[in-house]
């Protein structure tokens, strides 16, 4: 298999277990429960290091808004010459 092919399947596969229970995921964490205690109350069959990514992403990202850090995105700009660039702002 080529390296865009496995890079696909696993966007792919990324996407599906998202769409499927990356909400759920997320929610129970908030809840305090565990990997294995999110695990037994998914419906939808989900591998415990997914389990386990979604939660640590999602922790991190919840504890660097609660301790300010700021957050940025990236807005494309044009100049009157049409040379494109980004610049990056702080957002909300």
């Amino acid at each position: 298999m080529s390296d865009n092919n496995k890079y696909f399947k696993e966007a792919l596969q990324n996407f599906a277990f998202d769409l499927a229970s990356g909400d759920a995921i997320r929610h129970l964490a908030d809840l305090g429960m565990t990997a294995e205690e999110i695990s037994d109350k998914l419906d939808f069959p989900m591998p415990m290091t997914y389990i386990k990514k979604v939660m640590d992403e999602h922790l991190e990202k919840k504890a660097g808004l609660a301790a300010g850090k700021d957050s940025y995105e990236y807005v494309k700009e044009q100049d009157e010459y049409g040379h494109t660039s980004f610049k990056r702002i702080k957002s909300n």
